[in-house]
This record gives structure tokens, sequence and C-alpha cells, in this order.
């Protein structure tokens, strides 16, 4: 006997609508700094490198150029990060984490890595099947909400 589809799209909200309440309580503050959501998952793309562009950062965290920009300024402006413009290059920008962006991230992903190493060790026990399921639905879950937006 299958799901019916209302009920599942219930599910799907209600995990979504959990996950925004707990993401709005993700502030973290360290030594005097107050980051945000917002904040934090640009400095996790900052940090994983590849000296991505504005566009790719905007890409990786699917939001806009423009939100990119505005939250490079405020992380540049509490110190978090530090910017330079390739001279050569106009549109070209650099964003590197300073040291207190680099411990402020720190600080928030302790602070999620008990539930993190739950969810891992959950999905870990995941069969083969159960996890392409899973994936494939979560791939499609995300192209449609990709036209949404």
């Amino acid at each position: 006997m299958s799901t019916p589809p209302l009920k599942i799209a219930g599910q799907i909200r209600r995990v979504l609508n959990r996950s925004m309440l707990l993401e709005k309580r993700s502030m973290v503050h360290h030594e005097g700094l107050r980051l945000y959501p917002s904040e934090i998952h640009l400095l996790q793309v900052i940090r994983e490198g590849g000296d991505p562009s504005a566009g790719e950062m905007a890409q990786r965290l699917g939001i806009s150029n423009g939100a990119v920009s505005q939250t490079l300024k405020r992380l540049e402006k509490k110190g978090a990060i530090h910017k330079t413009k390739d001279p050569a290059l106009k549109n070209k920008l650099t964003a590197t984490l300073t040291g207190t962006g680099e411990a402020a991230l720190r600080r928030f992903e302790d602070s999620r890595e008990e539930a993190r190493k739950a969810f891992s060790n959950y999905l870990a026990g995941l069969s083969a099947r159960e996890g392409r399921v899973i994936e494939g639905f979560l791939d499609r879950l995300e192209q449609f909400l990709a036209k949404l937006a």
C-alpha cells in the first residue's frame, strides 16, 4: 500500500518548516561577533575554497548575486572576512576568512557536531537502495523547488 501524496506533502512541509525555524535560531556569538545563518553559510562556502566568484557562491547557496554581495559587505564590516579585488580583472573578487571568521565558524560547527554525527550514523545505516531512493527524491525536490523560485 502506497502513502497518499497529500500525506507526503504534509511531511515535507513540516520538515521544511522545522528546518527553517532551527535555521533562524542558529545565530553564532563569538567574541562580540554576531553571525546570522546567511553569513554562516557564506563563510562555509568561502572556506571550502576553490576561489569561487560571487556568482558561483550564489549558485552554491541558491541565492541571488545581490544577496551574496550584501552578505560579503556585512562580513567584511564585522571583520570575519577580508575581500580583495584582482586589479587585472575588475569583477574578480577574492574573499578569505580572517582568524575571527574562522574561529566563529568553528564555534558554530562544534555546536552542531553531535547532531551531525547522529544524522551521519543514521544515513550510514541505510541500505544502498534506500540511499539511492532518498538521493533521487531529494534531487527531484531540489529541481522542483528551483523552478518555483
